[in-house]
C-alpha cells in the first residue's frame, strides 16, 4: 500500500505543478501604432514577394559589361526587339541586360535562338 500511496503522492503533486503553471501562465500580446501608409507598403512587399517567388520566371542574358558597353547594346536590343522587355542590372562587377520573364524554359529558348544571331553570347538564366 505505501508503494501505491508514494506514487499517488507523486501524480498528485505532478497534476497540481501542471494546474499552477497553467493557471498562472501568462500571455505576451505586442502592438505596434504603425502609420497606415507604412502598414499597406509592407503588405503590399509581402504580397509582391509571395508572388514573384511562386512565379520562378526564366530569362535571357543577352550581354554584360561596363556600363557604357552595355548601355549601348540595350538601346541596340531595344531597337531590335522593342517587343521583348529587357532591362539592365548591376551584379558585381558587371552590368548585364536581361530580356523576358518566361514561365518555361521551352519559351526562353525559342526567344534566344532568335537573339542569338544577332547577340551570340546570349543564354538562358534559369531560375
Amino acid at each position: 500500500m505505501t508503494c501505491c500511496k508514494t506514487h499517488f503522492d507523486h501524480l498528485f503533486v505532478t497534476a497540481f505543478y501542471f494546474f499552477c503553471v497553467v493557471t498562472f501562465a501568462q500571455e505576451a500580446k505586442t502592438h505596434l501604432n504603425a502609420p497606415e501608409k507604412l502598414t499597406h507598403l509592407l503588405q503590399e512587399k509581402i504580397r509582391l514577394d509571395t508572388e514573384a517567388s511562386k512565379k520562378r520566371l526564366f530569362t535571357v542574358q543577352v550581354d554584360y559589361g561596363n556600363f557604357e558597353s552595355t548601355t549601348a547594346v540595350l538601346e541596340e536590343f531595344k531597337t531590335l526587339y522593342p517587343n521583348l522587355p529587357a532591362r539592365l542590372v548591376f551584379e558585381t562587377p558587371n552590368y548585364k541586360i536581361r530580356a523576358g520573364n518566361f514561365a518555361t524554359e521551352r519559351e526562353a529558348l525559342e526567344v534566344l535562338s532568335l537573339i542569338k544571331r544577332r547577340f551570340k553570347a546570349a543564354f538562358v538564366l534559369k531560375p
